[in-house]
């Protein structure tokens, strides 16, 4: 953790002390933090209930306009957007069943699969939170599902497969100037299922959700959407610990800058290790040696061709690679994972989908022969910056 990074901490340490000892209760925050669920509601509830009774109706509109970025409507227009999703739809193969979920979750899903930090969802007082990522959401489902599915000899073995359009809030800043909302709508796809011996589920469903996500591009290119330059990257966020780690980056430096477009860690510390390759027979043995690295060509060739060979042949305008500078994800993901990139008629690359094997199923279940791939593709950012233009 950085020295900026600690003294933020400490900062707001400092000022929650203070606020608590203002109130006369200096360890409210430890009593509120240990109380019971079933005892905290009531209290939270009632206090909310009695805050409502004094706002008055202006005091609602001027919240609603001067927090446009969470309360406001939609960047694009409802009719347009279903438009959208239902091209979406008409892409899906017959396996995968349309689900329409609810705009919440219970608390903690995301920080719990995901490890993704409780400040940048919302939590509601009854113990819930206003979903934030469609694919966790999406996962709780499917677990259910394979969790009935797995008492029977007869179905232990059927896959779930799932999608569904979900409106989602992020609570961490994004820069609007670039198409980046705090609320917006996301189209994702979720498969879970029993591990084959040759724990094969991962390579297969990826396989799956990235032909998906182009037959998905293919469909709106034909509704006059203009991609240029598509681009499916995959990659092993095991292999980048694994570099950071022999290398001693910093690894909270990588996570922390993760959401920076203009960073890339490979030339900030001089990795000497190519960024991206189309095919790994252009790599040797010695090029990972070099690095202090277990020569990985076997692996990448596996991943090779069961990934990138199959769908490489089906969508030859699609530019394939490996990508081992991939940094977003750590934490994540814990092995294999993909980005789908295009570029706009200015020539800026935009991420217009993502996705990759989780743990998820595995943690929910209990139960590691349980594997699950997830995926998303941004629906308003691709209307923002790739629609026809009218």
């Amino acid at each position: 953790m950085s020295l900026s990074e600690d003294k933020k901490i400490s900062e707001k340490h400092k000022m929650l002390r203070s606020i608590c000892d203002e109130l006369g209760i200096p360890n409210l925050v430890e009593v509120l933090a240990e109380t019971p669920l079933r005892r905290l509601q009531p209290i939270l509830i009632n206090a909310w209930k009695r805050r409502s009774t004094e706002r008055k109706a202006t005091d609602v509109l001027n919240e609603y306009d001067s927090k446009k970025q969470f309360y406001g409507a939609g960047s694009i227009p409802q009719n347009q957007l279903m438009n959208f999703v239902q091209t979406c739809y008409s892409a899906m193969p017959s396996n995968f069943d349309f689900v329409e979920m609810s705009p919440i979750v219970p608390f903690g899903v995301n920080t719990v699969l995901s490890n993704i930090s409780q400040n940048k969802t919302l939590s509601t007082i009854r113990g819930s939170e206003v979903v934030g990522d469609a694919t966790t959401q999406l996962s709780l489902e499917c677990a259910s599902r394979r969790k009935k599915l797995s008492v029977n000899v007869a179905t232990v073995m059927q896959n779930v497969h799932l999608c569904s359009s979900q409106r989602v809030v992020r609570l961490q800043p994004f820069d609007s100037s670039k198409g980046y909302m705090q609320h917006f709508n996301l189209f994702g796809l979720c498969s879970g299922g029993r591990n084959s011996v040759s724990k094969a589920f991962a390579i297969e469903w990826i396989k799956e959700h990235i032909s998906i996500l182009l037959d998905i591009l293919m469909a709106l290119g034909r509704k006059k959407y203009s991609f240029d330059n598509i681009s499916v990257r995959i990659s092993d966020l095991r292999f980048i610990e694994q570099i950071a780690s022999s290398l001693e980056i910093p690894r909270d430096s990588i996570i922390r800058q993760s959401a920076d477009e203009d960073f890339n860690f490979f030339r900030e510390f001089k990795v000497d290790f190519p960024e991206e390759v189309e095919t790994i027979s252009s790599i040797s043995a010695e090029t990972f040696t070099h690095c202090g690295l277990v020569d990985q060509t076997q692996y990448f060739s596996h991943l090779e061709e069961g990934i990138i060979g199959p769908i490489r042949k089906k969508y030859q305008n699609v530019h394939f690679c490996f990508d081992f500078s991939r940094k977003d994800g750590l934490g994540y993901y814990p092995h294999i994972c993909f980005h789908i990139f295009a570029k706009t008629q200015d020539g800026r690359c935009v991420q217009l989908a993502d996705g990759g094997a989780v743990d998820w199923l595995a943690k929910l279940l209990n139960n590691k022969k349980e594997a699950m791939v997830t995926s998303g593709i941004g629906s308003e950012l691709i209307q923002k910056l790739f629609s026809p233009k009218v």
